[in-house]
Formats: structure tokens, sequence, C-alpha cells
């Protein structure tokens, strides 16, 4: 038994290889071990078997035969009490339903599998419903809460060692959702980024997303040349990969560039490419997007006959959605309430840890994380300024601790008022505070202090008396001063003593010497 097991996950191994490979014989050896599985009734075998070919068809847009599968999956896995296995096959579901555009029940299973995967700490399945989520919330328009999904992931992938999940995917969908919200620079730094990690890791599926993106930002920058090179580059890979859905969207956008250039005869040949392809597939949306761009160049063409197929293929794709869509409404709305409920609680969690209750400031455990974010959204350079408020103690003494977070309060409010809208304001300790302005040097971030310290030198009601605020501050310049947020932090806080030295009420720039 345990050496016919042996040779079931041998066959196994060699499916994963051949999908790896794109090879497209991965589907015979996930048969081999179904078939071997069923014989010595091995459950794990049968999941896994089921599993690939699930997997499989996906990749070939077979997406309705693919649940088939992934509903026995999800039967064993709990008859099993596998939890692990549920939460992949939930997963899975979520893929399956999202790419047949029945949003509302992708959505009911990936919540399921995120609650799994939280709840029995499976940081590597997490991981990926996540970016799945984050897919979904893209589509819908939702581009900052998918954002903010996407930055969490990618934090979670910084450690290597751990390898949770590709980086390239990330950053590829970072790409694509800025790009969505027409944040263009940031999403070619980020497309960028993805082409050189997939590269580097070998992956050239998002090789081809990566260019297919890059491909509508040259577009949308009116490059139609160096547009049209990308696209090929990126239809180049998704033949090499088999990658069904891009093999048919690349030429939608490909046909649309080429009727643009009033290249009519290309235009028509590779929409109608498209068309014919995609209706071997099960993406129901992507279908109707292919039947309405081939009527466009069909009626610019005059063709006359294949503009009445293409419009009739149109109607009734729309006719078949529409019809499952209050279903679906009724069943997404659920979906909604329950990610409205997660966001809300991710939300309010993260405010807890990562905020000063007091001041509002984040709170010390975001450093040095956030200003690594902030460099990676704002780029290369910025000023970070360490605050120590020199009066507190004297109030504290003086006239009680309330008076002291009276002043601490004042203080965070002209903080938030007065520094660029994009800083970073974190409390390092009791009367001690970080601000980190992002594309700052020393001229913006001295002007910034100055208004800083006028504002907090009039005097406002603390406790029952009016007081200023007083304070003495240094600067460190990133890059300049160090790459090194830990060491620019000290370097910071050694201006600073300087300024304290010099008299309190002031302010000093890192000077090494």
């Amino acid at each position: 038994m345990n050496e016919q097991r042996s040779i079931v996950d041998g066959l196994l191994d060699e499916c994963d290889r051949q999908a790896g490979l794109y090879s497209g014989k991965d589907i015979e050896f996930a048969q081999k071990a179904l078939e071997l599985s069923k014989s010595i009734q091995y459950d794990i075998g049968i999941y896994e078997s089921h599993f690939r070919l699930a997997r499989s068809l996906m990749s070939c847009g077979n997406n309705e035969e693919a649940i088939e599968h992934l509903s026995i999956c999800y039967s064993i896995a709990n008859s099993l009490g596998d939890k692990v296995r549920s939460a992949r096959a939930a997963n899975s579901f979520g893929i399956a339903y999202y790419n047949l555009g029945i949003i509302s029940k992708s959505l009911d299973h990936l919540l399921e599998a995120l609650e799994i995967s939280k709840t029995n700490d499976y940081p590597d399945i997490e991981c990926r419903v996540y970016n799945n989520i984050c897919s979904i919330l893209t589509e819908l328009g939702d581009y900052e809460s998918a954002i903010d999904y996407l930055y969490t992931l990618l934090d979670k992938c910084r450690n290597e060692e751990l390898n949770l999940f590709p980086r390239c995917i990330v950053y590829r969908n970072l790409a694509h959702t800025l790009h969505s919200m027409n944040r263009v620079e940031e999403s070619e730094k980020f497309v960028n980024l993805a082409l050189e990690e997939s590269v580097r890791q070998e992956n050239p599926q998002i090789m081809c997303e990566s260019y297919y993106i890059l491909g509508k930002i040259r577009l949308s920058q009116n490059k139609i040349q160096e547009a049209r090179d990308l696209f090929l580059k990126a239809l180049a890979l998704a033949q090499e990969t088999s990658n069904e859905y891009y093999l048919v969207q690349i030429r939608i956008d490909l046909g649309k560039l080429y009727l643009s250039s009033d290249c009519c005869e290309e235009a028509y040949n590779t929409v109608l490419e498209a068309f014919n392809f995609v209706m071997k597939l099960d993406y129901p949306v992507l279908k109707r997007n292919a039947a309405l761009t081939l009527a466009e160049v069909c009626q610019y063409t005059g063709n006359t006959d294949m503009l009445i197929e293409a419009l009739t293929t149109y109607k009734d794709i729309t006719r078949k959605l529409e019809d499952e869509n209050l279903h679906r409404q009724q069943v997404f709305t659920k979906a909604q309430l329950m990610l409205f409920k997660l966001k809300k609680d991710n939300e309010r969690l993260r405010v807890e840890i990562e905020r000063d209750p007091l001041t509002g400031c984040l709170s010390s455990r975001t450093f040095p994380d956030r200003i690594v974010q902030s460099l990676s959204v704002h780029g290369n350079k910025g000023a970070l300024v360490f605050i120590d408020i020199d009066n507190l103690k004297t109030i504290n003494d003086t006239y009680g601790h309330d008076s002291g977070d009276d002043l601490l309060k004042s203080f965070a409010k002209d903080l938030a008022r007065i520094m660029p809208k994009e800083s970073l304001k974190i409390r390092i300790s009791g009367d001690e505070f970080l601000v980190f302005i992002p594309k700052a040097g020393k001229e913006e971030a001295s002007s910034a202090l100055d208004k800083l310290i006028e504002a907090l030198a009039q005097p406002r009601k603390i406790g029952n008396a009016m007081l200023p605020v007083l304070i003495s501050a240094g600067i460190a310049l990133y890059p300049e001063h160090s790459t090194d947020l830990v060491n620019l932090k000290k370097m910071a806080d050694a201006a600073m003593y300087s300024a304290k030295q010099a008299g309190r009420g002031v302010y000093r720039v890192f000077n090494a010497s």
C-alpha cells in the first residue's frame, strides 16, 4: 500500500513539473494519479489529483468543469477534517467563479478560505486569498481598499526565507490597480519591478501580464508602436504558457490598436481569432467583450454578415448574464456585507495597533515599516525630523498629567495641521516624536519646522493656564545622511540633542563632523 501511495505522490510531482513547463501533459499525470488513488482508496491522492485537474482546467478556461472537480476536493477535505485542504479548495472555488464572472459566489468562497486560513494560521494560503480578493476589489472599482490590501500583502512577502507568496504577482497587481486609478508613474514603477522579479524567478506568466500592462500604459501615453511591440511580446508569452485568458484579451486590445491606426485587415483578423477562440472557453464576460469588439470592427469595415453574428452573440451572452443577475445580486449583497465587516474589523485592529490613542499619531511600532512604504510610493528621498517637547515634564510636575495630556494633544493638532499632508507623524515615547517628510530636502524640512515652531510658540489653553509648546528638533536626510532608517533616526536624535544644548526652542540639521 505504501509503495502504491509513493507512486501516486510521484505522479503528482510529475504533474506539477509538467505544469511548470507548460507542456500540456500535466492533465495526463493527474488522471493517472487519480485512477491509482481510487483503486487503492487513497483519499489524499484522490483530493490532490482532482485539485490538479481543476487547476489545469481553469488554466484552459474550462471553469465549469473545474468546479465539478473542486466540489469533490471540498467534500473529501471536510470528511477528513483537513482545514488546509478545505482552505485551498475554497480559494480555488473563488478563482473559478471569478473567471465565470460570478463575483458573489467568488467572494463567498474567498471569504471562507480567508476565515479558515486566519483561524488556523496558514499564512501562505492567507496571502493567496488576499491577492484574489484584491483582484475582485479592483474589478469592482474599490481601488483604495485593493491598494491597502496589496501593500499589506507586499509586507508579508518581503521575507524571502519564508517565501509565503511571489512578490512579482503583488507588483503586477499593484501596477494593474494603480493603472486603473490613472496613477501612471506609480503603475510603471511597479510593472517594471514585476518584470524584473518575474525574470529573476523565471515566471513567464507574470512576464506576459506585465508586458501587457506596460503596453496599456504606453497606449495611454499615445506611444502606439511601443504599445504594439509590448502587446506582441505579451502574446508570445501567453502562447508559450497556454494562458487562455490573455490569448483573448491581448488580441482584443491589439485589434482596437490596429483599428485606431486604420489597419483594418489586421484588426479584423486579430479580433476574429480572439472571438473564435474565446467561444470554446468558460469566460462569459470575456466572450461578450470579444463579440462587442468584433462588432465594432465589422461596423467600421462594412462586414455585415459577421456584424450580425457578433451582435447576436453579444445579445445572447448579455441576456444570459442578466437572467442570472438577480440571484447574483442577492448573494453579492450578503458577500459585500461580510467583506465590509471584515474591512471594518481589520481597520479597527490596524488603528488600535498603529495609532497612539492620545495624540492620534502613528505609534512607535510602525517605525520603520511605514517609512519604508512611504519611500516605495513617493520616491527615494525624504527628511526625518526628531522632535522633543521641552516643557512637557515641567507642565506635568506643575499642573498635573491631565494638563500634560492637553499639551500633547495641542501639539499633535498643530503637527497635523502644519506638516505636509503626506508626512508621517510618529510618537515614539512620552515627549518624543518623529516626522518623516517624503521628497523633502534640507530646505523643505527647515521651512516646515519654522512654521511649526512659530505656531507652537503661540500660548494656548493648557489645563487652567495659557502656555506655549516649546520644542527642540533635529533633521537627518534620506539618502544623503544614511539609507539605514534606524541609523538615520539616531542621526536626527543627535541633531535634536545638539539643538537642546544650543538653548532649546530651535532645530539643527545633522552634521557628521
